[in-house]
């Protein structure tokens, strides 16, 4: 990896880049990445709440696809948070994969939220798993191991700030990139804990050889291994 300590985007080998707003950018076939949307959210857990994160989520993926001048635009898994939407709902999710169809390749790979139906009649065509740059991506529910760098969400990785606070980050290993989740409803799951460390490790990533890169809507920041960033953070902690 190569970087700045803080920077727009940082290379993860392979013509990938992690890039602020925790999108993923893979060069060779002109993609852009972004997992666990969760659109919908708002209605799934009240029914009455406004789906204000849906138009701010998607639009922007549409400035950083115009930014780019993506080609194709993936969406990796649990794109919304239940396919059960009520009327309204699903036709403002539909007629935003339609938007979307316009202005690139469309692809959308199937989640753990997309249940049994994969979003057939939601979402349109859905995959389980997809080849880019010889990269495996996938949602990351069926872990594997395989010959291949697997690139995947579910995880929704984080950096704890402390108390509620934390920021979405990259996990990176030769085996294994992790995106963040483009939800703001998710604290996510704590990069320095067993429960993540087990979670890469189905994949063959080690904590020693896996590296976490914070990244907010306008910055990227390294932060070294988890190994090495799980040290710094005892070392703080049992500071005189």
């Amino acid at each position: 990896m190569s970087a700045a300590p803080r920077a727009r985007s940082v290379s993860l080998g392979g013509g990938a880049y992690a890039l602020a707003g925790g999108l993923l950018w893979i060069e060779p076939t002109a993609s852009l990445v972004v997992a666990d949307l969760h659109l919908g959210y708002e209605e799934a857990i009240g029914g009455a709440l406004p789906l204000w994160s849906l138009d701010e989520s998607v639009a922007a993926l549409e400035r950083a696809r115009a930014a780019y001048d993506a080609r194709e635009l993936v969406l990796l898994g649990d794109v919304v948070h239940g396919v059960r939407l009520s009327d309204g709902a699903t036709a403002r999710v539909r007629a935003t994969m339609q938007r979307l169809r316009e202005q690139c390749t469309l692809t959308i790979v199937a989640g753990n939220h997309e249940g049994r139906t994969r979003g057939a009649g939601l979402l349109g065509d859905c995959v389980e798993e997809i080849e880019r740059a010889g990269m495996l991506l996938h949602h990351g529910d069926r872990p594997r191991l395989s010959g291949a760098r697997h690139v995947i969400g579910h995880l929704h990785p984080s950096v704890a700030l402390g108390g509620e606070q934390s920021v979405p980050a990259f996990l990176v290993a030769p085996e294994l990139i992790v995106l963040p989740a483009a939800t703001p409803y998710s604290r996510g799951l704590n990069v320095l804990s067993r429960d993540c460390r087990t979670a890469i490790g189905a994949y063959g990533a080690r904590s020693s050889s896996t590296h976490v890169i914070a990244a907010t809507a306008a910055q990227c920041y390294p932060f070294g291994s988890i190994a090495s960033l799980a040290r710094a953070t005892r070392a703080l902690r049992f500071a005189p």
